[in-house]
C-alpha cells in the first residue's frame, strides 16, 4: 500500500531514478516522465532510488514550489515544459507538441541546473508549428 503525507505519496521505482525530476506512472510504478506530450506527469522526486525501492514523491497537485532540474538553459519567468529524462526545458524551436508543467521562477544558465518552478494545476500541450 501506498504511503501518503502531505501532498506526497510513496510509489515503488519502476527504473532508477534521480532526484528533482519529474515521474509518471508506468504499471503502477513510477519511471520518469519524458518530453513526449502523451506523457502525464504526477510529481517530482527528491532523493536518487534503485529500480524497485519505494520512493516518496511529491504530487504536482500539492500547493507552492517546486524544484526541478532543467534540460538547458532557463529565463526567469519563462514557461517550462517536461523534457526527456524527467526535466524540464524552455519550449523548443523544433515543431511538435509539448506538454506544459509551470513557470520558472528562477533562470537556468544549462544542462543539470536545479530550478524553482510554480506548476500549472493543469498540464496543457501547446504546439509549435513551422
Amino acid at each position: 500500500m501506498n504511503q501518503i503525507e502531505n501532498g506526497k505519496v510513496s510509489f515503488e521505482a519502476g527504473a532508477s531514478l534521480d532526484a528533482y525530476r519529474l515521474v509518471k506512472l508506468s504499471s503502477g510504478k513510477v519511471v520518469h516522465n519524458t518530453g513526449t506530450d502523451s506523457d502525464e506527469p504526477i510529481g517530482v522526486t527528491y532523493y536518487d532510488q534503485e529500480n524497485g525501492g519505494m520512493i516518496m514523491t511529491r504530487l504536482l497537485s500539492d500547493p507552492g514550489v517546486f524544484v526541478i532540474e532543467a534540460a538547458g538553459a532557463v529565463a526567469n519567468g519563462a514557461q517550462v515544459y517536461a523534457a526527456d529524462d524527467g526535466k524540464i526545458q524552455a519550449l523548443p524551436s523544433a515543431p511538435g507538441d509539448y506538454r506544459r508543467i509551470g513557470t520558472a521562477l528562477e533562470a537556468s544558465s544549462g544542462a543539470g541546473d536545479m530550478i524553482q518552478v510554480l506548476p500549472y494545476e493543469t498540464h496543457s500541450k501547446t504546439t509549435v508549428s513551422e
